[in-house]
């Protein structure tokens, strides 16, 4: 005779309040990825997201977007509070972040364009001035290649602390809305879309509900008001502002180029291409504001700009037809990051190849961020936005390759309204300023 058996309840787990609860973020990387890896221009061939790259992209939008509550004496306590939440050698992070179920999408080394095959960095690629480093140079290795279609999911568990729950949010937010992943991303590489958010419904994901100017303006300014905070941030640290534009439905030069070249790279580029053609108008836009020439059209010519005037007073002199156009003896396009390299097409009359650059550090990263922001609807715009960061080198400027005393002592005051008194700035003594007007 058998027994019955017992009746067993099985006990329901309690969950603490304030137990760190495991949200899943999904990601669609909407434009190309741009390196990433081991070697510089290359795409990693083994981990194409890593936890480790997100975290310090987190960590700089983190400061992004709380550097106000600290002051301008505020570096040091800024610095502990960002080591106790996001961790350091000695500290554990309160933020939990893993990569799961990423695909890692198909790389596209060269392109045909008009019956040409090129890499994406050649003159003739219709993404050519966003991906000059990818131009083939003459005794070096091939570039590297573009990588399309990357998706990826990642866990992540916030801290216990409401407070700062909140600010790692508004770090997430602002890196799905301006940043993203791989190299270039302020020129809009590996931009993300996050599509959804699973296990938790109070942590996004943000997007602005339909692409239509005034909605997107709107959206963005109301979500620059709940993420960042107000305030004078440290001297030097980067920070958000209101400065931006946002641009809907504008097309240029780049489309039917972008068609061309991916139609026969993939049978996916269809899906690309919204995305594409709204991440290319700013950088278009940019190209045409920064190469203005006074021969309109024409890829060569003398330029608008004072730099080239002011680079042949520093070397080789005016020679042959080439006199004198600019009287303003400074370099305003340095604003938009450095190092900017100067070429000259004429080797008989030009000058010789120089780099214009900080003068102990060569290197400033870009204030302007170009790319595009996918909307609830499912539609792109452009946006451009500036950040609140130092406008040039501390220890002011330099021209590498000019020989001696003629690369230093330049010249780092703003442009008068006489100085900035051609096209394309028409006045306007703001460079970055004078480019947003343009969209």
């Amino acid at each position: 005779m058998t027994r019955p058996l017992p009746e067993l309840s099985v006990p329901i787990l309690q969950t603490k309040p304030d137990a760190p609860i495991t949200h899943i973020r999904f990601y669609r990387v909407i434009t190309p990825l741009f390196g990433g890896g081991v070697a510089p221009q290359q795409a990693d061939p083994i981990t194409t997201v890593r936890a480790s790259e997100i975290r310090g992209q987190l960590r700089f939008w983190w400061r992004a977007t709380q550097a106000g509550r600290y002051g301008k004496n505020g570096l040091q306590q800024m610095k502990r509070d960002e080591d106790a939440l996001w961790g350091s050698t000695s500290t554990p992070s309160q933020v939990q972040i893993e990569v799961r179920k990423s695909d890692e999408g198909i790389i596209i080394h060269r392109i045909k364009v008009r019956g040409k095959d090129l890499f994406w960095g050649d003159p003739e690629s219709p993404i050519s001035y966003g991906a000059f480093p990818l131009r083939k140079i003459e005794g070096n290795e091939p570039p590297g290649g573009l990588r399309f279609g990357v998706t990826f999911e990642l866990a992540v568990t916030l801290p216990r602390d409401q407070k700062l729950r909140e600010q790692v949010l508004a770090a997430f937010w602002a890196w799905e809305t301006f940043g993203g992943i791989g190299a270039r991303t302020r020129r809009g590489f590996g931009a993300l879309y996050c599509e959804k958010v699973e296990g938790d419904a109070n942590v996004g994901p943000w997007h602005p509900p339909r692409a239509d100017k005034a909605t997107v303006d709107q959206w963005l300014r109301k979500q620059l008001q709940q993420f960042v905070a107000q305030g004078n941030a440290p001297d030097g640290v980067p920070t958000l502002l209101s400065e931006y534009r946002i641009a809907v439905n504008s097309t240029l030069q780049s489309k039917a180029k972008l068609d061309e070249a991916l139609k026969g790279a993939s049978s996916k580029y269809q899906d690309w291409l919204p995305a594409l053609i709204a991440w290319y108008y700013p950088i278009e836009k940019m190209q045409q504001f920064r190469q203005c020439r006074r021969n309109k059209g024409q890829t060569y010519g003398r330029s608008y700009w004072p730099e080239p005037d002011e680079i042949r007073r520093r070397t080789t002199g005016f020679k042959g037809t080439h006199q004198e156009l600019s009287k303003t003896r400074k370099f305003p396009r340095a604003v938009f990051g450095l190092p900017i390299v100067f070429q000259f097409k004429d080797k008989t009359i030009d000058p010789p190849q120089v780099t214009l650059q900080g003068a102990r550090h060569d290197r400033l990263a870009s204030r302007l961020i170009l790319r595009p922001l996918r909307c609830a609807d499912g539609k792109f715009v452009s946006m451009a936005l500036v950040l609140n960061a130092p406008t040039l080198p501390p220890d002011g400027l330099k021209l590498a390759g000019a020989n001696g005393g003629q690369g230093t002592g330049i010249d780092t005051k703003p442009l008068t309204e006489a100085e900035a008194n051609f096209l394309p700035l028409n006045g306007n003594t703001d460079v970055l300023k004078a480019f947003l007007d343009t969209l």
